[in-house]
């Protein structure tokens, strides 16, 4: 049995996919059985649900939030987790190489091949992709459906820049071995991607057992946009204004209050302790993923 997970909120384009979604189900003879959410938290417990209930595969069709809840009531299951990308942004999606169309991704799940990839943990909600704290996850913390619906990815940069105006707080990094960073903000992530096709963390491994940290330690707004901009050319860390660490924990507080986020969803203020599990789930991706282990 399949079950298929959407959230009807996420973006434009899922009440078309979803659809699409019936049709190459019934068509490959599949079983399958459709759950809508009405809410936040609804994907969590329909997907545990589902686990329970003796589902092989969850498809979730949706955005980066309807995957991220998914993948927290797949947590710990054999229950495979498959994705029709729908939201604004799609990370996931970009960051395991999946197919733009519907016909495509629904034929992973005979065509693909299933990774195991190990997840963090931030405070007490798993994530797949990466976390950050500072001006990233404030950035998070403004955003809504409404906007994000209405201007994409540009929604993103607006507030951005609107942001960039405000008091940015200092971060203090907590890492093993009593070492102490003072940062202006922080990434931490599993594999090697941000926003979607920028490559945050050339050593980043989703299927790996730690985190990159990427920590920006030069203070202030414009140091922000610089950062941004390197990152965008690829060149970030090359700068003697970055840190990358390697880790399993990283412990994050602020001097003011300030935010964290996780797989693009609001996680909540600081402080937040983030650490690597031995809980991990199972994913659909291509054949030819290229960070696949087999």
């Amino acid at each position: 049995m399949i079950d298929v997970i959407y959230n009807p909120v996420a973006g434009p384009k899922v009440t078309g996919r979803i659809e699409k979604v019936r049709a190459c189900l019934t068509a490959r003879g599949l079983a399958f059985q459709i759950r809508r959410t009405g809410g936040a938290g609804d994907a969590v417990m329909m997907a545990r649900m589902a686990s329970q209930e003796g589902a092989d595969t969850v498809v979730a069709v949706g955005g980066d939030g309807t995957i991220h809840e998914v993948a927290n009531g797949l947590a710990g299951t054999g229950t495979r987790l498959a994705v029709v990308p729908g939201g604004t942004g799609n990370v996931f999606a970009k960051e395991l190489s999946l197919p733009a169309s519907v016909e495509e991704c629904i034929g992973l799940l005979t065509d693909g091949k299933t990774i195991t990839v190990p997840l963090g943990k931030a405070n007490d909600r798993y994530f797949v992709l990466l976390g950050s704290a500072g001006f990233d996850a404030e950035v998070v913390e403004r955003m809504n459906h409404r906007q994000k619906n209405a201007l994409g990815i540009a929604a993103y940069v607006l507030v951005g820049a609107c942001h960039l105006f405000r008091k940015q707080p200092t971060l203090w990094l907590e890492l093993p071995g009593r070492e102490r960073l003072e940062v202006q903000s922080v990434i931490v992530t599993r594999g090697k991607k941000y926003g979607g096709n920028v490559i945050i963390a050339p050593a980043g491994d989703i299927e790996g057992t730690a985190f990159q940290v990427i920590g920006l330690l030069r203070k202030g707004r414009w140091a922000i946009a610089k950062f941004a901009i390197d990152a965008l050319r690829g060149k970030h860390t090359e700068s003697r204004h970055v840190t990358v660490r390697e880790t399993t924990s990283v412990v994050v507080r602020s001097s003011i209050p300030s935010a964290a986020q996780v797989d693009g969803e609001y996680l909540g203020p600081l402080p937040v302790r983030f650490t690597m599990t031995d809980i991990s789930l199972k994913i659909v991706v291509p054949q030819g993923f290229p960070g696949a282990r087999g």
